[in-house]
């Protein structure tokens, strides 16, 4: 049985759509550099969290004992 993946994929997007909101709120409000550094470093790591799980959710097998198995499709004609 396949594992769902639905709450990786809605995690990744979630850390990827906060890192870009905290790197663009940073950059286009004025503060002391120091608080620019540190919330860039927190929308950078959301960022690379989110490509990291997006990388391995790519790469994942289906399961340990997944097999390919040939499917015979047939299609009715109702016409």
């Amino acid at each position: 049985m396949a594992r769902d993946k639905s709450l990786s994929i809605f995690l990744v997007v979630l850390f990827a759509i906060s890192g870009v909101a905290i790197m663009v709120l940073t950059w286009l409000q004025p503060m002391p550099g120091t608080e620019r550094v540190l919330s860039t470093l927190i929308g950078s790591t959301g960022l690379l969290v989110a490509t990291g799980w997006g990388m391995l959710l790519r790469s994942a097998k289906a399961g340990a004992n997944a097999e390919s198995v040939p499917v015979k499709v047939e299609v009715e004609d109702n016409a």
